[in-house]
């Protein structure tokens, strides 16, 4: 499905950082014994302070074992979105009237758990609606 808002192939917009005007935070997180107790960098890796990378929470090999959220959304945030500096830096990427036509939308996220395994990943809330 495509919501006619975003112009160009994706690799391009992403390291424009276009995605991070619908999508400011990270993709998802590890789950331990809480749900966000388990994430962290590699030593001697940094956090990005590029946008939609900066929020990132984990920054480490996946092993086996290893359980994981994957959280894919979009979000239209009037105070992002109605920024006239970002309206005008991504103005050949964003159709804004798009973008203006579905600011009420306020935004959605889908979450799944998924456990890491020596061969395929399994998806533990495949079965929730």
């Amino acid at each position: 499905m495509s919501l006619g808002v975003l112009v160009g192939a994706a690799d391009s917009l992403v390291e424009r950082d276009t995605h991070a005007l619908f999508f400011p935070h990270g993709i998802g997180h590890m789950v331990g014994l809480g749900v966000r107790d388990a994430s962290g960098y590699l030593p001697g890796r940094t956090r990005s302070d590029r946008p939609g990378l900066s929020m990132l929470r984990t920054d480490l090999p996946l092993e086996a074992g290893y359980v994981m959220t994957v959280e894919p959304g979009i979000y239209f945030i009037p105070a992002l979105l109605q920024d006239p500096a970002l309206r005008e830096r991504h103005r050949d990427a964003v159709r804004w009237d798009r973008v203006d036509a579905l600011m009420d939308f306020g935004g959605i996220r889908i979450e799944d758990d998924v456990l890491v395994t020596a061969s395929d990943p399994e998806v533990l809330t495949s079965a929730i609606p």
